[in-house]
């Protein structure tokens, strides 16, 4: 299959749950099919126009009008999706920088614009989240709030009801959807969020004896670490992290590891229980020196990629039942507790599976991205075929 699809990111390196889950699928659709992403980036964005990755063909086309929403929504002025209107002007231009009618043309909510007049067999709305609903919790400070969600519950439910096919992250997400836009239940199906199975994997004692001497860690001590990108659940949940939970575990010897640029405002903190390393290009010295995985998540969309990238690495994986959305199955193999009980549960070390001499939980092999991946592939396959069947009938 010729598949292309399109985003208002730029997807590589992926630094946040959304680009991962972008790239990761692309990827995994790589192995068996021809995949061209539209990456819309903002001006300031300086990496190649074209490149290959993974098998995966990346398209950057820089944008004024997306930095322009960006700095009206932190001037709180007007909100990021604001962009998707200069989008669908573009829209003719952005498919023909794809080149060719694919069979599959997925978009993420921004660029929905170009499934209007698309000529691929299957358009698919590639939902991240329940827009809607996340606009509504956020703390946001914009002016005519009222205003704008209706704005987005009127292009979100645009998106699902123009598109032949909605993916979802969970089965929650899935049946939000469908509760909130009329959606019939075949109209949208559930891939959820995964882990790079080439990145996330148990550490060596020599890779992780190096880890912690790069940080300066001791090996006596307990690693929680915290892996997140700069955005308001993040934030929030860092701010415990930082102001309650590490204070409270830190005469336990518990050492805080924060990755990723959620930590940008918190680089200046000395204390000898926190280590700040702010957005890593390479992951996996990070999760080699770790013992546990934090996801005290209170609020956000989607699901959390952390806890099964946690849990491939061999880790603990300590989080919130709000964080646990979207990974029912991993129930038993998380240590559950709410923010109030998590001082507890860390102070008792728990070990993860690797720890413990333990094979993978089965349901986590499910999870790579790959095979996230071919199962999408698969789902796009017998749609498609299901429509062609349906046009000979």
């Amino acid at each position: 299959m010729l598949i292309h699809a399109a985003v208002d990111d730029d997807i590589h390196p992926p630094a946040s749950g959304g680009t991962q889950r972008t790239f990761g699928l692309a990827r995994g659709l790589a192995a068996h099919h021809d995949v061209r992403v539209l990456c819309v980036v903002p001006n300031r964005n300086t990496a190649a126009p074209e490149q290959r990755v993974d098998g995966v063909t990346l398209l950057r086309r820089r944008a004024w009008h997306t930095s322009v929403a960006w700095r009206l929504e932190q001037w709180g002025v007007a909100p990021l999706f604001t962009a998707a209107a200069g989008h669908r002007l573009r829209a003719a231009g952005y498919r023909r920088t794809l080149a060719g009618t694919p069979e599959v043309l997925s978009c993420d909510l921004h660029l929905t614009g170009l499934l209007a007049r698309s000529r691929a067999g299957l358009r698919v709305y590639a939902s991240q989240n329940v827009e809607a609903d996340r606009f509504l919790a956020s703390r946001s400070r914009l002016l005519g709030r009222s205003h704008w969600a209706a704005r987005l519950r009127a292009l979100e439910g645009g998106a699902v009801r123009g598109s032949d096919l909605t993916v979802a992250c969970s089965d929650e997400d899935a049946a939000r959807l469908r509760a909130l836009y009329g959606a019939h239940e075949s109209d949208v199906a559930v891939i959820p969020n995964g882990f790079d199975e080439r990145v996330h994997q148990p550490a060596t004692p020599a890779e992780r004896a190096a880890a912690r001497r790069a940080l300066g860690i001791d090996d006596s001590a307990f690693v929680a670490l915290f892996v997140g990108a700069d955005w308001g659940p993040n934030r929030d949940a860092l701010t415990h992290l930082v102001d309650s939970l590490g204070p409270a575990v830190a005469d336990a010897g518990v050492v805080l590891l924060v990755a990723g640029s959620v930590g940008r405002g918190w680089s200046g903190r000395r204390e000898s229980w926190l280590r700040v390393l702010g957005r890593v290009d390479d992951l996996r010295p990070v999760l080699h020196a770790a013992d546990a995985g934090l996801n005290p998540m209170a609020e956000g969309g989607g699901s959390n990629v952390k806890v099964p990238g946690y849990l491939a690495a061999g880790l603990a994986c300590l989080t919130t039942p709000f964080g646990l959305r979207g990974y029912a199955d991993l129930a038993p193999h998380c240590v559950v507790a709410d923010r109030a009980a998590m001082t507890d549960a860390l102070r008792a070390r728990p070990r993860g599976w690797a720890a413990r001499g333990e094979s993978a939980p089965a349901p986590l092999a499910a999870y790579a991205w790959a095979a996230l991946g071919a199962r999408l592939g698969r789902l796009y396959a017998d749609r498609l075929a299901a429509r062609r069947l349906g046009g000979a009938a």
